[in-house]
């Protein structure tokens, strides 16, 4: 069985040489477009090829993320890019756009494909339909439970890939539109803002019962003390997070996972309080075990930054020489930052006074002052970057390491040319000189002066597994000869692993989309049984499932003679699944709106369409489908009018909020309880807000399975359809009757710009 992978990450070249300096077995990393992580430094054309070459002689391989959502005009110069990373013989490919990966699959089929954690993938029946597509490893959610992720891989072959470090996203992956729609910077498309890491207040029933806090914003994710459980359930790779941050932050989690992995196999050395204390000086928002290991401290509302480590606290504030006074608990050196927690700010420290004079460190216990513009008379300090430990860190990956073993042989015999093999791995090289063996005159060379001279491997990536030597006794071999066979076997080894070859195949082209004759309809979507009786008599309406409303829903419309029609959860774990399948209204639905790969694999038989979850967005991925399609909110008009164009009905929402975050977390759990409780039945009877800085608040309500919804604050609104060849859609998740009739009624009266003048609404991507 092969061992678990560390898996790391690289946002520039001095990153991807720290990480495989501390022992990464792969390595993950954008190229300068198309990448999930926008603004890091990223990897262009050329870049990306050295590192290949780098990492592959270094017996590491590498993935390409290529994971956001794309637009029909990106298609050729992202197959450009990925015949590239083909050529160049990158290791995987980390797809999220289902159009994409069916694609890649066709074009490139020896090319190894991963799907990214933006599929959202939470159950096996997912799983299952990705298997059937031939990919080869599949990123499970970050909120998957070691018991849901052992299930996984007890019943599928793929590959499965854990977060084990780092960061959080606070929504479910890929079904995350806060940035989207507040501020048009997508996270599927990789430019998010992070909403999630500023404050809101909380209101219950209309009154704020929490004030301005850090509501959304994760601790880091840290499982270093689980990875056993990860073993034992045979996850094949820990994901280190990090493209964003510094080569020394890779060194450090990098270094510390090494250690532990390791351990569990076998090895004495363990990760200490050092590996610890390094990980956290570099970066840390506090630590949880996360949703694998039912941690249910998530979120710390009080800070959402580095918080570094304690180094003291403040004593006093000189106003008018602008001078903070701290008592050290740590040591304070020139080139450490620090940050005041009372104030949220910091700086780096470039003086420090000891009893009025001028130091370049401070020690625990001493009081020490710091220049500091804004005045601060009380709280924490904290250090968040040590000079000290990026020293330290730096030099884990100044020099070359041992990656490889060699075995040499060599044939040397009187009369016949010398001649050196050299073995590592699978690759075998074979070196002979234009020099003829002769006997000795004077002293023979002997067999360990032969084995010292081969054995000077140096700077080299390689370590002496073994030297055979088969030779005549009586003969002499120079010195020199012997090194520079050497030097020649070690080059020839290097070029064979830089360019070794994964791919053989030549791209093959893709078929052109099959143009299609879409048809046009109007659909209803509503969550409440208030809302369902407001439109009970209208056309194709599908109630928003949910179990507690569920068989009372069925019941209205049956009653009302009308089919019996579900819009599904867009999160759906293997419970969630069979708790839907077995009920029995689910074997007498007319038509279901599917939200993910899971239930659509099952219920395929059915007529589904395929809801917003997909994240469809390019006629590549629309093609791919025979089902009807609801088109992502994040689709311009003309990209509308290039998917009608290959879809059998493409369909667009028109009216409605977005959801804009699915969240395992509750907030009202978390207001009440500082932690998650499932089934704390808090919410029940009230009407929860999230109120943002300026002002604008965002519908919050919990599902049945305790996952919060977090709606946009104004709803989207789409007037300018008619000329699509496109159906229609009307959302409404937190409207009353009232505004539903007024919604329908302009609808269709061909109204929406009248009613637009009325109410503040957003077209979204629509005119984009």
């Amino acid at each position: 069985m092969n061992r678990i992978e560390i898996f790391a990450p690289a946002g520039d070249m001095e990153s991807l040489k720290a990480a495989i300096a501390n022992g990464a077995d792969a390595i993950y990393l954008g190229p300068d477009l198309f990448s999930a992580r926008a603004f890091a430094k990223n990897f262009s054309l050329p870049e990306i090829k050295e590192a290949v070459e780098y990492a592959h002689l270094h017996n590491v391989r590498i993935f390409i993320t290529v994971n956001i959502l794309y637009h029909d005009e990106e298609f050729e110069k992202l197959f450009h890019y990925i015949d590239c990373f083909y050529e160049y013989q990158v290791d995987a490919l980390l797809i999220q756009d289902i159009g994409l990966l069916k694609a890649v699959r066709k074009r490139y089929p020896d090319f190894e494909v991963h799907v990214s954690t933006q599929m959202t993938l939470n159950s096996l029946e997912a799983v299952r339909y990705f298997e059937d597509l031939g990919v080869t490893r599949i990123v499970v959610s970050r909120e998957n439970s070691i018991e849901e992720i052992r299930y996984i891989k007890e019943h599928s072959p793929l590959e499965v890939e854990v977060f084990a470090h780092g960061a959080l996203c606070v929504s479910y992956s890929g079904q995350c539109l806060m940035s989207s729609m507040i501020g048009k910077r997508s996270g599927n498309r990789g430019a998010c803002a992070q909403p999630c890491r500023m404050t809101y207040q909380l209101k219950e029933d209309g009154h704020v019962i929490e004030e301005e806090a850090f509501l959304l914003s994760p601790r880091d994710l840290c499982t270093i003390d689980h990875l056993q459980e990860y073993i034992d359930a045979n996850v094949t790779s820990l994901k280190l997070e990090g493209r964003m941050k510094k080569p020394e932050y890779v060194a450090a989690i990098t270094k510390a996972y090494r250690k532990a992995v390791d351990h569990c196999y076998g090895a004495k050395e363990n990760y200490t309080k050092d590996d610890i204390h390094d990980m956290k000086q570099m970066f840390n928002r506090h630590y949880t075990t996360g949703f694998p290991f039912h941690d249910a401290h998530i979120v710390d509302t009080d800070f959402s930054g580095n918080r570094g480590m304690p180094l003291g606290v403040v004593v006093s504030y000189n106003r008018k020489r602008k001078v903070v006074a701290i008592k050290l608990s740590d040591e304070l050196k020139q080139g450490d930052s620090i940050l005041f927690k009372s104030v949220d700010a910091g700086r780096p420290v470039n003086k420090i006074y000891l009893k009025g004079k001028l130091v370049n460190k401070g020690s625990p216990g001493e009081i020490v002052e710091i220049e500091f513009d804004t005045p601060v008379f009380k709280g924490e300090v904290m250090k968040t970057v040590s000079i000290d430990t990026l020293k330290k860190l730096d030099e884990t990956f100044m020099h070359e390491k041992k990656y490889r073993s060699i075995t040499f042989i060599l044939h040397a015999h009187k009369d016949l040319y010398l001649t050196l093999e050299a073995i590592s791995g699978n690759e075998h090289v074979t070196i002979t000189s234009e020099h003829l063996i002769e006997e000795a005159r004077n002293t023979p060379t002997d067999a360990a002066r032969i084995t010292k001279q081969l054995s000077k491997l140096g700077s080299t990536i390689y370590t002496i597994d073994d030297i055979n030597l088969d030779m005549d006794k009586n003969i002499n071999i120079p010195i020199s000869l012997l090194n520079s066979l050497r030097r020649d076997a070690v080059d020839a080894l290097n070029e064979r692993f830089a360019h070794m070859k994964l791919h053989h195949l030549q791209p093959q082209s893709l078929p052109l989309p099959k143009v299609r004759t879409p048809h046009k309809s109007n659909y209803i979507v509503v969550r409440t049984i208030e809302q369902l009786q407001t439109v009970i008599h209208e056309d194709n309406v599908y109630m928003y499932y949910d179990e507690e409303t569920a068989e009372e829903a069925f019941e209205l419309l049956t009653g009302h003679n009308q089919p019996v029609n579900f819009y599904m959860p867009r999160i759906n774990t293997d419970e969630d699944i069979q708790r839907i399948l077995s009920n029995p209204i689910i074997d007498k639905v007319k038509s279901l709106i599917v939200n993910d790969y899971g239930l659509y694999r099952l219920l395929k038989d059915k007529h589904v369409i395929l809801g917003t979850g997909f994240n469809i967005t390019n006629s590549l991925s629309a093609s791919s489908f025979d089902e009807s399609i609801i088109a992502s909110y994040e689709t311009s008009r003309l990209e509308l009018e290039k998917m009608s164009k290959v879809t059998n009905e493409l369909i667009v929402q028109i009216y409605g909020k977005t959801e804009n975050m699915i969240t395992e977390h509750c907030l009202v759990s978390q207001h009440y309880f500082q932690k998650k409780i499932k089934h704390c039945h808090r919410c029940k009877g009230h009407t929860y807000t999230l109120v943002d800085r300026k002002g604008y608040e965002f519908t919050l309500f919990t599902d049945e399975r305790c996952r919060n919804h977090i709606l946009h604050n104004v709803p989207l609104l789409i007037e300018s359809y008619g000329s699509l060849d496109v159906s229609t859609l009307l959302f409404f998740l937190d409207e009353e009757p009232e505004t539903i009739k007024e919604v329908l009624k302009a609808y269709k009266t061909n109204s929406f710009h009248e009613y637009r003048k009325q109410i503040t609404s957003t077209s979204g991507y629509y005119k984009a």
